[in-house]
């Protein structure tokens, strides 16, 4: 038996273990609610931002060190509008 023979049949015995333990159960699961937490509290940040003035989109993305594709999405889930560069208060809310 070589060496990576080896190697992949204690990587294979480990995952079966992992997966016979419940390991790998709800993984999917826990990532998208990470996800889900993440946004919102970008989204808290964001509003708080808003209301302080901090408003130009390139300023808002160095700030959540993001791109600004991203932080014009959160702007917009969390019912922002942009308009030259900045984020604007909706009319619509």
């Amino acid at each position: 038996m070589t060496i990576e023979e080896y190697k992949r049949q204690s990587i294979k015995r480990v995952n079966k273990q992992a997966a016979v333990s419940g390991a790998f159960t709800h993984c999917f699961d826990t990532r998208a609610q990470s996800e889900r937490q993440r946004t919102s509290e970008r989204k808290r940040r964001l509003k708080a931002l808003v209301r302080s003035n901090i408003t130009e989109i390139d300023v808002l993305a160095q700030y959540f060190m993001i791109s600004v594709n991203t932080i014009k999405k959160i702007a917009y889930s969390a019912g922002y509008r942009i308009s030259k560069g900045k984020v604007v208060e909706s009319v619509m809310r």
